[in-house]
């Protein structure tokens, strides 16, 4: 039987908000493509659906939903690390197409993981005023595009607002983007506290050295829908019991 969860990445404190991920622990001996997966991922909807095609090497593929595969991504890996925690089956590296990355779940339930920011989509940044005004966006300003606008809340505490758009890839809002707050962190060259999206989730980033940053956020994990789990079963040929 097909082991699906739903993760949200990068909740706030009270345990809300945050970007939603479905990781599938794909079934040894079930071999499907690139295509199928991608498939699944476009028609479920959900940001990022995470492949677990290898458990005992962390071996992943991360697919959008809005028909690209992500060669690295902070929420969809987190969550990862969270499941596989859930699960019972703790992992201290994974490997998506970008690498291997580091992580880890420290003591008090964040979840973490290092990488060189490089591997991020190549996110623009434009500060702006101030939070208000980013709080107030409907869409990115004019002529911005593939872009994060930030604005300090608090500069002596490294805390920031932002939000992102990527209109050219059919990317709406994203409510969580770590990748873009790595890239954030390491132009700044400090550890970010960041209030992201429309709704306020929470993502930490702190630079390690002049390449890599880590990445953190609380986690949550659920049982997925049921026409979710069907599409899944359906892909490896089982059924929920």
């Amino acid at each position: 039987m097909t082991v699906c969860l739903l993760a949200h990445a990068f909740m706030n404190e009270d345990g809300s908000f945050g970007n939603p991920a479905l990781v599938v622990i794909e079934p040894e001996g079930v071999l499907v493509t690139r295509e199928q997966r991608q498939d699944l991922a476009t028609r479920l909807g959900i940001p990022a659906v995470v492949f677990v095609q290898n458990l005992a090497r962390g071996v992943v593929s991360i697919h959008g939903n809005y028909g690209q595969e992500i060669q690295f991504g902070g929420h969809p890996l987190l969550a990862t690390v969270e499941v596989l925690h859930r699960l019972g089956t703790p992992v201290k590296e994974l490997t998506p197409a970008a690498g291997l990355v580091s992580c880890r779940r420290d003591p008090h339930g964040m979840v973490w993981l290092r990488a060189p920011a490089a591997w991020s989509k190549p996110w623009r940044h434009l500060e702006m005023e101030s939070p208000a005004i980013i709080d107030s966006l409907i869409e990115l300003p004019p002529g911005e595009d593939f872009t994060q606008v930030w604005a300090w809340i608090n500069r002596e505490a490294g805390k920031v607002r932002a939000r992102l758009w990527a209109p050219r890839i059919g990317k709406g809002e994203d409510e969580a983007c770590g990748s873009a707050s790595m890239l954030l962190a390491l132009k700044l060259g400090r550890e970010l506290e960041v209030v992201h999206g429309q709704r306020g989730s929470i993502i930490f980033a702190k630079p390690v050295d002049d390449v890599e940053v880590e990445l953190g956020g609380r986690c949550t994990v659920e049982e997925p829908d049921s026409a979710t789990y069907a599409q899944v079963s359906d892909l490896y040929g089982d059924a929920k019991a």
